[in-house]
């Protein structure tokens, strides 16, 4: 069942981990358990910051983006279960929600209150 759940969060996001090349960080998570992922994508030319969890583990979550300047801006965002699998998502389009800092590393964090806090993820915009 557990792996079930895993197979399902990996395909919710969709992700490809990159590994992390020099002054890169990586895209893309998933708890040891696999029972939490977080990432940023892209989906038909859009950057999704998405989150992604086996169960109702929170309501909410703050996801906090940093350009490449270092001005931090950050959003919060509801869980949901959109086709009652089980699945809960969280998802923003960057362009909607985040300013645009210009080309370079953008840097991600999502948390949720004490119980939840990704490590640093991140993004190149050309």
């Amino acid at each position: 069942m557990r792996m079930a759940i895993v197979g399902a969060l990996v395909g919710v996001l969709s992700l490809t981990a990159l590994p992390a090349g020099a002054n890169h960080a990586r895209n893309s998570y998933c708890s040891e358990s696999g029972d939490v992922c977080a990432g940023a994508r892209k989906e038909d030319g859009k950057r999704i910051l998405q989150l992604a969890t086996a169960a109702n583990y929170f309501d909410t979550y703050k996801v906090c983006v940093t350009t490449p300047d270092g001005a931090k801006t950050c959003r919060n965002g509801t869980m949901r279960d959109g086709d009652g699998d089980g699945i809960f998502v969280g998802r923003m389009t960057w362009a909607k929600q985040f300013p645009n800092g210009g080309p370079g590393e953008y840097y991600i964090r999502w948390t949720s209150g004490d119980s939840f806090r990704s490590p640093r993820l991140g993004f190149h915009k050309n």
